[in-house]
């Protein structure tokens, strides 16, 4: 996997009493935004608290920024920023008041200008800078959530289900704003969610874990093992000549027509997404869509867990 690391697992475990949360667990987190993909139970939120030195690993090393997260874990916490999925705060402040709270517990030299500045970022409405918090919508908690996360510029932030309770609007919101940070501000993220298209969409490098162990780590065309089949549903009109030609294309598995759809399962999906338009234009035929069984990171997540 090619890409700058910002934090790096070599062998680390982590037990609690007879329970292991991580298994010897390797892992790299890159510069950009990184997905943090498991079941419930793979060790996504103890690996976080033990980057923040929240927890000392039993066995292994884990860095960020180059420190130890254990020794080092002041100034790691200088560095970085998270959002939990349970958020907690004091609901009797303002939203501004809360964020100058944490400023000053975080030792981050945030005017009153900067923490305004901070809220228009986050797209929280003005009039809500004075409200108390109790009065805030599950949306604007996670608004004012992302802007503590952002308190004295991180080089990275960790989101913990940052979608979760949201409802398909702001959860869209929010994806475009992780987005805008990372291209214009140069923050880096690790996002650890359930929701695996909305991943799909925001990450460039993804981890993959399942009881407490990496499964797989890369981009999605990383990831994807030659001999894996995935499945598509074509809509092209005329269906019969990309179909002819499809079937001597070496990267197909299987081919069908079913309702004038092609369904075609896939061995090398990189291969068929750069072949498929080339076939259309020599059959002189129009694409409709193109649509995935299921999307590629559930397809990778799920071979490799079978695989595990």
């Amino acid at each position: 996997m090619s890409c700058k690391v910002i934090g790096e697992f070599k062998s680390v475990t982590k037990r609690f009493g007879a329970t292991v949360a991580l298994d010897g667990l390797n892992l790299k987190i890159c510069h950009g935004i990184n997905g943090l993909v498991g079941p419930n139970g793979a060790g996504k939120t103890t690996a976080i608290r033990l980057c923040f030195g929240l927890i000392k690993p039993n066995a292994g090393s884990a860095k960020l920024f180059g420190l130890d997260c254990w020794r080092d874990s002041y100034t790691i916490r200088s560095r970085a920023g998270v959002l939990y999925e349970k958020l907690a705060f004091y609901d009797n402040l303002s939203g501004l008041e809360q964020l100058k709270l944490m400023a000053k517990l975080k030792g981050a030299s945030n005017p009153l200008v900067e923490l305004k500045e901070l809220l228009r970022l986050v797209e929280l409405d003005e009039a809500a800078y004075d409200r108390r918090i109790r009065g805030y919508s599950a949306g604007m908690r996670q608004r004012l959530g992302l802007a503590q996360a952002l308190l004295g510029n991180p080089e990275l932030v960790f989101l913990d289900e940052p979608t979760s309770n949201l409802d398909p609007l702001n959860r869209a919101k929010i994806l475009e704003l992780i987005t805008i940070l990372n291209k214009e501000k140069g923050i880096s993220f690790l996002i650890s969610s359930h929701i695996l298209p909305e991943l799909e969409r925001v990450c460039n490098n993804f981890i993959l874990m399942d009881k407490g162990k990496l499964l797989r780590q890369g981009a999605i065309g990383q990831m994807f093992d030659k001999d894996s089949t995935t499945k598509f549903i074509v809509k092209v009109h005329p269906v019969k000549p990309v179909a002819t030609l499809l079937k001597n294309e070496v990267c197909i598995e299987n081919l069908s027509i079913v309702d004038d759809c092609l369904h075609v399962s896939v061995r090398n999906v990189g291969l068929f997404k750069q072949r498929l338009p080339l076939l259309i234009s020599q059959a002189n035929a129009s694409l409709d869509e193109v649509k995935m069984v299921e999307s590629d990171l559930e397809a990778v997540f799920k071979l490799a867990v079978k695989e595990a």
